[in-house]
């Protein structure tokens, strides 16, 4: 029986309700007649395993993998010989019966509608178990740091060169007695830097948003410990605490690009996270100041405020802003040596137990760690072909 709680109850439900019309499968020289199927789309079948681990809490248990098969499970569903398989393209449902194709098409959808409800008792009971699960590290966080990357490169991309926005030149008619006429004038520059400064906020989130990632990541190799880490904690902190966990022994260096960073995103991005308003709301609020009138909060510091020009950043400041992610790129590549090597190649992490210690391990040296992550890249590809 499974160790999750409620696992006894489950499976004594299942056997009164959802499956119990599937049994234990007929010998091979009892099953007459002709194989049909029913495949199933992904958006149906989301989660395969839960129905593998439905049938197993009734005593079908699984086997595989084989060839273009993970998994499969040999029944009889009313008696009749039947097969619930994940294959490459998705579960497939296979029933054997002497009957016409009719009846058999019947049998399949019947299936399909039973082992969809138990789908759902099991996955209550995986639900109810998630917090300790997880407060144990015994979870895999998938790896999103190339689709988070080329996000934010496609912003840098727009920031560092906006598309030619040609000037606009409007000859006006003149409509008596009113308006007089003349020209209607829109720089193409101005609005050309107005939408380099607009890529410039988004490419500022997107990568605080990759960088956060790849700091939860990196936890798995920076000694992560149950007992003392929360992962569901960490992924929900501020980006400045994931820098603190990951990063906050690696000393005068790491505390000045975190002051760096820090004040680009003070700048750049947190007023336009915010309802466009700052940090002390130095331009974004006046002041009726008596005798003085309306003066802004931030006093003579606007200058240093976004809202202070008419184009709020210009292509120096863009530069600057690029320069420093660069830079900090680099050393975190360098700092986090290993880590990054396991981000970058798109493997998902695991921080249970058995994989934390196999890291350490692996970071005995770069040729081990290497052979290490060939293994488990071989693995990654072996498991989304199939080729067992």
């Amino acid at each position: 029986m499974s160790g999750l709680p409620g696992a006894e109850e489950a499976a004594a439900r299942l056997r009164e309700t959802a499956l119990r019309n599937f049994g234990p499968p007929l010998p091979f020289e009892d099953r007459k007649g002709k194989t049909y199927k029913l495949p199933l789309a992904a958006r149906e079948t989301p989660v395969p395993r839960l129905i593998r681990y439905a049938l197993s809490l009734v005593g079908l248990e699984a086997s595989g993998p084989g060839e273009k098969v993970a998994w499969w499970v040999d029944c009889t569903f009313r008696g009749e010989p039947c097969e619930v398989a994940h294959q490459k393209f998705g579960v497939r449902i296979y029933v054997r019966t002497e009957a016409g194709e009719a009846e058999a098409q019947k049998t399949l959808r019947q299936i399909h509608k039973q082992i969809t409800s138990a789908m759902r008792t099991v996955e209550k009971v995986v639900l109810a178990a998630a917090p300790a699960i997880l407060g144990r590290g015994n979870a895999t966080v998938v790896n999103q740091h190339r689709q988070l990357r080329r996000a934010y490169e496609y912003f840098r991309e727009r920031a560092e060169s906006p598309a030619i926005i040609e000037d606009e030149r409007t000859e006006l008619d003149p409509v008596p007695p009113f308006i007089l006429g003349g020209t209607s004038f829109k720089s193409g520059q101005m609005q050309m830097d107005m939408n380099a400064f607009h890529d410039l906020v988004a490419a500022i989130t997107a990568y605080l948003s990759l960088l956060e990632h790849d700091l939860v990541l990196a936890l798995a190799f920076a000694d992560f410990d149950p007992d003392g880490d929360d992962l569901t904690k960490m992924i929900g902190s501020r980006w400045g605490e994931k820098w603190a966990r990951v990063l906050g022994t690696r000393g005068v260096e790491a505390s000045r690009f975190r002051d760096r960073l820090g004040s680009v995103i003070e700048r750049w991005r947190n007023p336009y996270s915010h309802g466009g308003f700052e940090k002390g709301h130095g331009a974004t609020i006046y002041l009726q100041a008596p005798g003085v009138g309306a003066v802004p909060v931030g006093m003579t510091s606007v200058t240093n405020s976004p809202h202070f020009s008419f184009i709020p950043a210009n292509e120096t400041d863009i530069a600057e802003v690029f320069a420093l992610f660069d830079e900090l790129d680099l050393w975190l590549k360098s700092t986090l040596y290993y880590a990054f090597e396991w981000i970058e190649s798109d493997l998902a992490v695991r921080f249970d137990e058995g994989f934390r210690a196999q890291i350490r391990l692996a970071i005995e040296s770069p040729e081990a760690f290497n052979d290490f992550l060939e293994y488990h890249g071989y693995l990654h590809d072996q498991a989304v072909n199939m080729d067992f």
